[in-house]
């Protein structure tokens, strides 16, 4: 019993010492108004012309599924998997737009003649944002599926060099002609 009336009252008089330097005393007010004044924070606002509105561009994505023809689906299984397939199609075409595409391509030559002609394309990316607009049936048991996404314009002039105000890294003909000649 001892011990938490003690700790009470440590605690109520640790709070009231606490409040007590926060209040003004005599020795404050007898500064001088310049060493008041140095003591005061400052706040510096921004014009509002400072604070761009994002200028958002509307990138939209295509897909389209086709039914698979596998008979142990059900006909309703055909469907979901159809709609799933041109959503993921959709998605696949709105990371090309946003985000670009790599392609790797091999021809092999023999006698001046292409004897074999390969590419593959791949897309690596993340997708946030996009939002459904529409999924329609259409003939023969195949769906379109089309999504929208808003981006900052910014979002392409950050994310792809050659769109950029940054000129540094291209090289003029003259220079590349300069480094490579003798």
């Amino acid at each position: 019993m001892k011990k938490t009336t003690f700790l009470i009252f440590g605690l109520a008089s640790s709070l009231a010492l606490t409040g007590c330097e926060l209040l003004p005393t005599a020795s404050d007010n007898a500064q001088p108004m310049a060493a008041q004044e140095e003591s005061r924070p400052i706040i510096v606002e921004l014009p509002k012309a400072a604070t761009k509105k994002p200028e958002l561009l509307k990138i939209s994505g295509i897909g389209y599924g086709a039914e698979s023809s596998y008979a142990a689906y059900t006909p309703g299984q055909r469907r979901l998997m159809a709609i799933r397939a041109s959503k993921l199609d959709a998605y696949r075409a709105l990371a090309e737009q946003l985000y670009g595409i790599k392609i790797d391509s091999n021809t092999s030559v023999a006698t001046l003649t292409a004897k074999n002609d390969s590419f593959r394309a791949r897309v690596n990316a993340v997708v946030r944002g996009a939002r459904i607009v529409s999924i329609t049936p259409m003939a023969d048991h195949n769906y379109e599926t089309v999504l929208e996404v808003y981006v900052d314009k910014k979002f392409f002039e950050e994310a792809f060099i050659y769109s950029g105000s940054d000129t540094s890294k291209a090289m003029e003909p003259d220079a590349v002609y300069k480094v490579s000649s003798y």
